[in-house]
């Protein structure tokens, strides 16, 4: 079915929403404007490397449903299309003929420096040009950063080190988590600090574990300072990969509400303490230093 909106759309996977894919999005926002369309991004479900290459591969910066939500919050469209092995073994011609002109009415193309589509990555931004002559597109350049191209796998390598500020530069906004807070092993409760254990997307990339000082912002859109637990818990007796947030300062009952977690800052590695004694007074100085970041 043919889409009867008029759109300018850009396609990518976008993973991170980064400042690199905001300058996209920005000329897209402009050239819509411009010419009188619906300003669209386009984006893949799953990730295209984990049909082409092994699932899982890269880890997620961002979900589907966090990628949505931010560039919603831009005020642009957000479309995610079906990716599967039929889909990439699409000449270029056939997807960008079928989907985005037939399907999705897209009348101009705003593409990335290094976006490719179809088999063998042959729907270069040139190959485009000389097939569609009639479809206006530009390509933006790549953008860096400190010297560097801005990329998702920059910040990936930042968060796997626990540099979470470098990989903050990079997105223009703290790394988020977003999930519903599930029943834990309630620990936490009796040793004087309860947290928020939060069910992390499915492929959702994990940051070195660790402690971290983080801003988690409620469905009622309070923010708060919290400790970030990330990891398996070792003094406890080494459970499944958890994302915990103790919240300071804070008692409510929140089991069942989906929550945002933005990471500001690694405090320490997680490590194995002697007794639970040893556990609290570490968790105490993490929450005054969150308090005080």
């Amino acid at each position: 079915m043919t889409d009867k909106v008029l759109r300018a759309a850009t396609v990518g996977n976008f993973d991170g929403c980064h400042l690199g894919h905001q300058q996209i999005f920005q000329i897209l926002r402009n050239e819509a404007k411009a010419h009188g369309l619906v300003p669209t991004v386009i984006s893949f479900e799953p990730h295209t490397r984990h049909v082409l290459g092994i699932p899982g591969h890269p880890a997620l910066l961002t979900t589907t449903e966090e990628k949505g939500a931010f560039v919603r919050s831009l005020g642009l469209d957000f479309l995610a299309l079906p990716f599967s092995r039929e889909v990439a073994e699409q000449p270029y011609q056939t997807f960008i003929q079928n989907e985005i002109l037939d399907k999705l009415n897209v009348k101009f193309l705003v593409l990335g420096h290094d976006h490719r589509f179809g088999a063998a990555g042959k729907g270069s931004f040139d190959a485009i040009l000389q097939t569609f002559p009639e479809l206006p597109a530009i390509q933006v350049s790549a953008k860096y950063k400190d010297g560097e191209v801005l990329s998702s796998s920059r910040i990936r390598d930042a968060l796997e080190k626990g540099a979470v500020e470098r990989a903050t530069t990079f997105l223009g906004r703290p790394y988020r988590f977003h999930g519903i807070v599930v029943a834990g092993k309630r620990i936490g409760r009796t040793i004087g600090f309860p947290t928020a254990n939060v069910q992390i997307g499915v492929y959702k990339l994990i940051p070195k574990y660790g402690a971290y000082a983080a801003v988690v912002r409620l469905q009622d859109g309070s923010a708060h300072r919290a400790v970030v637990n990330i990891g398996l818990q070792p003094s406890i007796g080494d459970l499944p990969l958890a994302v915990e947030a103790h919240i300071l300062d804070f008692n409510a009952d929140i089991y069942g509400q989906t929550i945002d977690v933005d990471l500001l800052t690694f405090i320490r590695a997680e490590q194995k303490f002697a007794s639970i004694d040893d556990l609290k007074r570490q968790i105490g100085m993490d929450a005054d230093f969150a308090r005080n970041y």
